[in-house]
């Protein structure tokens, strides 16, 4: 049950401030295109896991950009690479912002076990392909992530699909190029329910990830 214990005014104020940085790079020195904003989780929802495609390092931020609420009454988190997590000042705005590290190219069940603990009070935002595509294409999704469907069943699942960050901010680009177009397209919940009553095993989670990638594209 939701308990209630969100960011607090302090916490939300910092999220705020970075929310007014992406807000001006995304929306005034760049165009937007959003799409499907009816599905799009409503101020105080919880239980709500987003799951996008993964082009940029900026697509976690044009997310929030279009979809966090200022002064959010819960939390919104997202992994991020642990090895971030390995600098003490990026480790401290990582935390102020309720991310959670992840082991990438291995199954991390203590991070999987961490999202199932924090989704039923949280809105996480997540990338199943497990990391970025280089080319732009989609690529498979990762059973870790349908295992945490599984595990956590949540409220809603979204599917996200996002182009333009890639040239934004490509790989190895420091400073964000200016006045492009990005579209961000966020899908009607899938109805993942009829997975939750199979056993849990690496296939089960794969099939509901299948599922989920599948609606990325619409």
């Amino acid at each position: 049950m939701f308990s209630g214990k969100g960011p607090g005014f302090i916490r939300n104020l910092w999220h705020a401030i970075g929310l007014l940085f992406w807000h001006l790079i995304f929306k005034a020195l760049n165009r937007i295109r959003v799409l499907g904003e009816e599905n799009i989780p409503r101020r105080g929802e919880y239980g709500v896991l987003i799951l996008s495609n993964h082009i940029s390092a900026i697509d976690p931020f044009l997310i929030a950009a279009t979809s966090m609420p200022f002064f959010s009454p819960v939390w919104w988190r997202a992994p991020a690479k642990a090895e971030l997590f390995g600098i003490p000042i990026i480790k401290n705005i990582l935390s102020s912002w309720g991310a959670i590290p992840v082991r990438r190219g291995q199954r991390d069940l203590e991070a999987m076990g961490r999202m199932v603990e924090l989704l039923p009070e949280s809105v996480i935002v997540a990338f199943p392909e497990g990391k970025r595509s280089t080319e732009g294409q989609l690529l498979p999704g990762r059973p870790g992530m349908g295992k945490v469907i599984h595990d956590s069943r949540p409220r809603k699942v979204i599917p996200v699909y996002i182009r333009g960050t890639e040239i934004v901010l490509p790989r190895g680009r420091i400073l964000p190029r200016l006045f492009k177009t990005l579209t961000v397209h966020y899908g009607k919940p899938p109805d993942l329910t009829r997975f939750y009553s199979l056993p849990d095993s690496v296939l089960v989670s794969q099939q509901i990830v299948d599922e989920v990638m599948r609606r990325l594209l619409g």
